[in-house]
């Protein structure tokens, strides 16, 4: 009873059945990226590909339609968004992308954001952000790619094309943003203790 008393207080002017669906989107797309798309990174990164991966649910139910990863070893053009996407569009009958959601691991590059736009998805949710990327993931070309190319930081979080999310940042406005805080660690030290091999890529 204490709980709800607290939670009502939390609410301003969300209503609470938007505010739990919120909760729940969060929690079903930690548990899409541990359970579906982890596995496929990690298997990726022992065939010498990087960590970067991609998840398509369904935004309804938040089942998961499709998981991709990182497939530089194939073409250096193939990185997790753009395997997610052709894997997605294989599937025969596939749903249609406005009613679908696109989680992206890490923020993606200036190839991978057009394509996610150019796909027709309009929801993208993201767990890395381009600084997370640039440090951590020691891949500062992404963002580098877009000052030099385009002369800007990084993609519009909300444009004509699609709207993109910080999973972090918006678990952070919820109640119970300490357990998903917890997730999210689980996750970050999983991606964390991940080894990638040396690459080179034909345009660095």
């Amino acid at each position: 009873m204490l709980y709800w008393c607290c939670l009502l207080k939390c609410i301003k002017s969300r209503d609470l059945k938007e505010l739990i669906r919120l909760t729940t989107k969060i929690e079903s797309i930690l548990k899409a990226i541990k359970d579906d798309l982890i596995p496929l990174t990690k298997k990726g990164i022992e065939e010498g590909n990087h960590v970067f991966g991609g998840l398509v649910l369904d935004a309804k139910t938040f089942n998961t339609i499709v998981a991709g990863t990182n497939n530089r070893q194939m073409n250096p053009i193939f990185h997790g968004e753009i395997d997610t996407i052709l894997r997605f569009f294989s599937i025969k009958d596939h749903p249609d992308p406005s009613t679908c959601i696109f989680i992206a691991s890490h923020d993606p590059c200036s190839m991978c954001i057009s394509a996610i736009a150019w796909s027709g998805f309009k929801e993208i949710w993201v767990l890395f952000d381009y600084e997370d990327v640039a440090k951590e993931f020691e891949m500062p070309v992404d963002l580098t790619m877009y000052k030099e190319i385009y002369g800007v930081e990084g993609a519009k979080d909300n444009n004509a094309f699609f709207k993109k999310y910080s999973i972090r940042h918006e678990a952070e406005k919820e109640p119970d943003a300490k357990i998903l805080e917890e997730k999210i660690a689980e996750i970050k030290d999983i991606y964390s203790s991940l080894r990638v091999k040396d690459f080179s890529y034909p345009g660095m």
